[in-house]
């Protein structure tokens, strides 16, 4: 199983990139997975950010991740548009 993971501003900043995949099962694990990878301030920043799974907003740590979704993260901003489409 494989999930593609998007990151935007501080996220893709602290992160070192844009795009990356996880093996993650559900939401909440693959925010432990990439603060652990990624470590502060990533971790920080993460606990923040709006996660968009498959173009729909989620805010349940234990919604599940299929093979092949595309998760987006986005960091607290105002202002500005951007494409959440992996």
């Amino acid at each position: 199983m494989s999930v593609e993971v998007r990151l935007f501003a501080a996220l893709r900043d602290a992160a070192g990139t844009a795009r990356t995949t996880s093996e993650a099962a559900t939401v909440g694990a693959l925010l432990d997975e990439l603060a652990a990878r990624y470590g502060e301030p990533f971790a920080s920043r993460s606990r923040r950010a709006t996660v968009v799974l498959d173009e729909d907003p989620v805010t349940d740590p234990g919604t599940p991740l299929a093979d092949g979704a595309c998760v987006v993260l986005l960091p607290p901003f105002s202002g500005g548009s951007s494409s959440m489409h992996c």
